[in-house]
């Protein structure tokens, strides 16, 4: 029986790789990422302001809450269907559920956009559909800025986009790879530096760092790996990784960013705030193409790289999650 098990769960890995690189994102309205958005948005607007500890606390509630509550509800609802459907029902599930948790198609598909309006010539179309992918103020850049910025943002999706939930759903199954990924949305939601949201945002900003601390680190040697394949400069893509992660406000981002300067041998510039691979160029649309490539590549690697640790672990854990689910569920009865 245990090995029956691993084989859905194997299922589990492949279909939810074939989900997302034939289908990509779900409408919003059924994707629970929107839904942890709207009720983080729904939050913040509540919390009340004026006093930095009472901002802090309750960010900090949000920041552990939120994100168990639907890891939890993720592990309610799949005990519940291996129950009452079976374990082909379940597999299934399980693979939606975890492709909902991270994106490769979802990336290309707007990072594209970006270089093709480059290629014609329409900067206004380009920043436009830059906009939807970086959170830098784009109306005054030119053509090897979007393309710097839309290099940047496709390496830094290998992590946050990718790695990070794959990692915990090495670690923890699809639940904790659910949790990860609500992390990261209420990072995107309230997690700013602004007035309003400097203290409310810090426990989820803290939070999301600390759980891309190690994905981020790993990321490097599946861009260099990725980038041999794909013709690009493997040793050059660690070289700079080593030299210029640190150049980036974030302690995480700089080091895909770096790995894909490297790779491309490309200055990525952010005004004001970064440089990395200063010596070389900036991007060329064929760059920007190839960092496309190099991403999926680097992604689809890192995936079955970690499936024996998911076999491992994620497995055991996610089986005592839904144990103790239909446990307390009975309980309840």
């Amino acid at each position: 029986m245990e090995t029956i098990n691993h084989v859905y769960f194997i299922g589990v890995v492949a279909v939810a790789l074939i989900i997302d690189l034939a289908l990509g994102e779900p409408p919003r309205v059924i994707h629970p990422t929107h839904w942890a958005g709207v009720i983080a948005s729904w939050i913040d607007a509540r919390i009340p302001r004026g006093s930095p500890l009472v901002e802090r606390l309750a960010g900090a509630a949000t920041a552990l809450l939120l994100p168990t509550l639907f890891s939890s509800l993720t592990a309610i609802i799949l005990s519940l269907v291996k129950l009452f459907l079976g374990n082909v029902a379940w597999m299934l599930a399980s693979a939606y559920v975890l492709k909902l948790s991270f994106s490769i198609r979802d990336m290309e598909r707007h990072a594209k956009p970006v270089i093709f309006k480059v290629a014609e010539g329409d900067i206004i179309g380009a920043r436009i559909h830059v906009s939807r992918i970086v959170g830098r103020d784009v109306s005054g850049l030119d053509a090897p800025l979007i393309l710097s910025a839309t290099v940047e943002s496709t390496s830094e999706s290998i992590v946050d986009g990718f790695c990070a939930p794959v990692f915990f759903f090495a670690l923890a199954g699809v639940p904790g790879a659910m949790f990860y990924r609500v992390v990261n949305t209420l990072d995107s939601t309230v997690g700013y530096k602004d007035d309003v949201h400097l203290n409310v945002g810090w426990a989820s900003a803290r939070l999301d760092d600390a759980l891309n601390f190690i994905p981020a680190r790993l990321s490097p040697p599946f861009i260099a790996l990725a980038s041999k394949l794909s013709g690009a400069d493997w040793r050059n893509c660690l070289r700079v990784a080593l030299r210029d992660h640190h150049e980036t406000e974030s302690p995480n981002s700089g080091w895909p960013m770096a790995a894909m300067a490297g790779a491309l041998g490309v200055r990525l510039e952010k005004r004001g705030k970064h440089v990395l691979g200063a010596e070389y160029n900036f991007p060329r649309l064929e760059d920007a193409l190839l960092s496309v490539k190099i991403m999926r590549l680097s992604c689809i690697l890192f995936y079955f790289a970690l499936t024996p640790l998911s076999l491992l672990l994620g497995f055991t854990a996610q089986g005592y999650l839904e144990s103790l689910s239909l446990t307390l569920i009975s309980l309840l009865r």
